[in-house]
């Protein structure tokens, strides 16, 4: 089963502008995500998608492929399911251009849903005590086969009472290559633009979500601090490994 990582980075970014290009370590952050994305399937199987041609430049002289894809495309799903149609595979994993320290560990997680069947599957790990109220970090319930039964900003499930571990999901996703067409083509719904969260459609029109829990954490770029944080992070590592 052949898998292919798509990375969506666009520049226009409202709160930080130019993202995927910013500087980490003397790299753009988008190629530090390929680089993990290679990690775990191979650079053979890592493209972007994106619609400017300085992301897709410093891609290429990165040694990854780019694939330019329309303006007009309203999110990342959209822009990787038309970015598909040049990268033939059995399923494609959705990895986003603004985190760059997922952990490779994390995308052969989701690749492993893919290749046991499920046509959608995503992340989730276990929450931190300080992240309950914070609306950015997304929470997930499970079923007892472990497919999603909701997502929210809010807290869920509710802890009446203690003893279940609430989830963060992890925005990372996997579709197979059918489903994948099939999600960019169905319509949006009140659910998802309540919680602002693009996953909710697939449950409103019925469609199973596999989750698979891991203990990876990463951290989402979405402003200049989020970037110095990336950045202290970065460096660390770079001190590890040394």
């Amino acid at each position: 089963m052949r898998l292919a990582a798509i990375i969506p980075a666009r520049y226009g970014a409202q709160r930080l502008p130019g993202k995927p290009l910013a500087d980490l370590l003397g790299k753009p952050m988008v190629v530090h995500v390929c680089e993990r994305a290679a990690a775990a399937l191979g650079a053979q199987n890592v493209a972007v998608a994106t619609d400017d041609d300085r992301i897709a430049g410093a891609v290429e002289r990165a040694g990854f492929r780019a694939i330019l894809t329309d303006s007009s495309c309203r999110n990342g799903t959209e822009r990787i399911a038309q970015a598909a149609r040049d990268l033939p595979a059995d399923g494609y994993l959705n990895v986003q251009g603004d985190e760059p320290l997922i952990a490779p560990q994390a995308i052969s997680a989701l690749a492993g849903l893919l290749r046991g069947g499920a046509e959608m599957a995503t992340l989730a790990r276990p929450l931190l005590p300080d992240e309950a109220a914070r609306d950015g970090v997304v929470k997930v319930v499970l079923n007892a086969k472990g497919e999603a039964l909701y997502f929210s900003r809010s807290l869920i499930p509710f802890p009446r009472s203690p003893g279940l571990q609430p989830l963060a999901h992890i925005g990372l996703y996997g579709f197979s290559a059918g489903f994948l067409q099939t999600f960019a083509k169905l319509p949006a719904t009140q659910l998802e633009e309540t919680e602002q969260l693009e996953q909710l459609r697939a449950l409103w029109h019925g469609h199973k979500i596999q989750v698979g829990v891991v203990p990876y954490t990463s951290i989402a770029v979405d402003t200049a601090d989020d970037l110095a944080r990336v950045r202290r992070e970065l460096e660390h590592e770079a001190r590890r490994t040394q």
